[in-house]
């Protein structure tokens, strides 16, 4: 081969390695996302792991030797998106990957991805992969009834045909037909209150869920993909299918509470909508959707509140309850107004709930639902209510005509400017308008305008500037959250992480993110509510 002819493809391949690779500042699974799964549509077997390359969570990592669910391979780790058509572990140990767009490999399996594209290979974009195996040696790419053989180490096209001419071992790719799987399932018994109709599954409520891939190992294992986002893994010598399903039930997350596990909640419509429980340590998903809850319209989710026994779900004219103990659901219905009356946030205070909506601050009893109307709510009628806190005998209330403080002991409304003292160098900011977030960190509450995040320590009732809007660079602050030093602050262009001790900025405008409805930070991770899914961000 001459020089003149290596030389543009190795540019090429350059090219591509730079194009796709990850942050150099993060581990693999800094980033992390945990989104809607939609369709099993592809499965290979590695030494350890399942992959399964589902529709919209990108590719699972299911431990089969423990059965359980480890950090996913998705645009957080450099993949250009989170629907997958097929996956494949070759031989070498390389994964395989590929979406709607391109197709990725790593040499780790997990991390540092490099991307190939359809015009490289000969195929136009969008085009649909159904299958990869390998023979071997080099991979085999699979669409539309052509086959492309590629140079296992590089992705280098080498040859394209219509039938192969060596023995490939393939994963599994999506059903396009009508396949009898009755064979299969007809050898195995189904636990979790699942049924097998011989082509199909039938899950608990009812509801026929079709098959979309079948993969077997070569230690007898058997994992079935089904189009709702169920898998089911199984032993050839138990003769048992274990149901399994990763992910929440929505996709634009606009709300999520909890500790050791999360309910997260937002904007998704149609047959899957409804309302998830992520178990943190143990990776599982609980999805409650609305069409199988009795008595319970469904709505989008804006907030959340975990309150004793009960969780509050703030919904659009509604707050949908969750009584833990009695395992029961119930709602209860909020007066309309002249805007959309949905619930930004639900704080208690003893046994009223203090709701915030667009039209204003409504209270109501717990123990009656009956709505209460007082000076505090004439007060606020018609006004935006962005933010509430309640926080050792005071509500703190974030508006869109100011910042207001409610003492609980004197029944007084205050003006923020008009409670306690202030620093020496703090300047209030100019406009009453802009407040638009609370968040709390020891006995300090911090508060968030265009100008700057001003902070009230509640010790000594002292008002201070904690951060110049130049930080931020002056943006609308959509939310942010506090731990002891570190600041993460999301407006509409990017988050940011400031140190308050360092005084370093770092930014984070990554497309995968999409745009970011809510933050919450502990002491090791930062959670963030978005409209493509949640994801976590290990930032010590």
């Amino acid at each position: 081969m001459s020089l003149d002819i290596v030389k543009p493809v190795y540019i090429i391949f350059f090219l591509q390695l730079v194009f796709s690779q990850p942050d150099l500042r993060f581990n693999p699974f800094d980033w992390n996302f945990y989104g809607y799964s939609g369709s099993i549509n592809s499965i290979s077997f590695g030494d350890r792991y399942a992959f399964i390359g589902t529709e919209g969570a990108g590719v699972l990592r299911f431990n089969v030797n423990n059965n359980r669910f480890e950090e996913a391979i998705t645009s957080a780790q450099g993949l250009g998106e989170n629907f997958i058509t097929a996956v494949h572990y070759s031989e070498s140990g390389m994964l395989w990957v590929a979406t709607n767009n391109a197709l990725y490999y790593s040499y780790s399996s997990y991390g540092d991805w490099r991307r190939i594209s359809f015009n490289s290979i000969g195929l136009v974009n969008r085009t649909y992969i159904d299958r990869l195996g390998d023979d071997g040696k080099d991979i085999w790419v699979e669409s539309s009834g052509m086959l492309f053989r590629l140079d296992g180490g590089t992705g280098i096209p080498l040859e394209t045909m219509v039938r192969q001419n060596k023995k490939v071992k393939w994963s599994s790719g999506s059903n396009q037909f009508n396949i009898d799987y009755s064979d299969i399932l007809f050898k195995y018994n189904v636990s979790g209150g699942w049924m097998s109709s011989l082509n199909t599954f039938i899950n608990p409520d009812g509801e026929n869920v079709k098959i979309r891939t079948i993969a077997e190992s070569d230690f007898n294992q058997i994992v079935i993909g089904c189009n709702d986002g169920t898998f089911f893994v199984g032993n050839k010598n138990m003769r048992i299918l274990e149901p399994y399903k990763y992910g929440l039930s929505s996709k634009d997350v606009y709300a999520f509470e909890g500790t050791s596990g999360l309910w997260a909640g937002g904007r998704t419509y149609g047959p899957n909508s409804g309302i998830s429980y992520f178990d943190i340590n143990r990776n599982i998903y609980e999805n409650y959707y609305f069409k199988n809850i009795i008595n319970i319209d469904e709505t989008p989710i804006f907030s959340i509140l975990d309150y004793k026994k009960m969780i509050f779900f703030g919904g659009n004219e509604k707050i949908i309850t969750y009584d833990k103990k009695k395992d029961s659901w119930n709602q209860i219905y909020l007066p309309s107004g002249s805007r959309s009356n949905f619930v930004k946030n639900i704080i208690f205070n003893e046994r009223s709930m203090w709701i915030a909506t667009p039209n204003g601050l409504q209270i109501i009893d717990s123990i009656s639902n009956d709505l209460i109307e007082n000076e505090v709510t004439d007060a606020l009628k018609n006004i935006f209510i962005h933010d509430l806190l309640f926080f050792k005998n005071n509500i703190y209330l974030a508006t869109e005509s100011g910042l207001l403080i409610y003492n609980n002991k004197n029944s007084t409304l205050y003006d923020y400017a008009d409670y306690g003292y202030r620093d020496k160098e703090i300047t209030f900011p100019s406009s009453q308008t802009s407040f638009t977030a609370i968040a709390t960190s020891n006995n300090d509450v911090y508060f968030s305008t265009h100008e700057s995040i001003i902070k009230l320590d509640t010790s000594n009732r002292t008002w201070s500037k904690t951060i110049n809007s130049a930080i931020y660079q002056g943006e609308e602050i959509i939310d942010f959250d506090v731990h002891k030093n570190d600041f993460f602050i999301a407006t509409v262009n990017k988050l940011t992480h400031y140190n308050n001790k360092k005084k370093v900025p770092d930014y984070f405008n990554y497309n995968f993110l999409g745009n970011i409805n809510k933050l919450k930070v502990d002491s090791r991770k930062l959670w963030i509510g978005t409209s493509e899914g949640m994801f976590s961000y290990r930032y010590k």
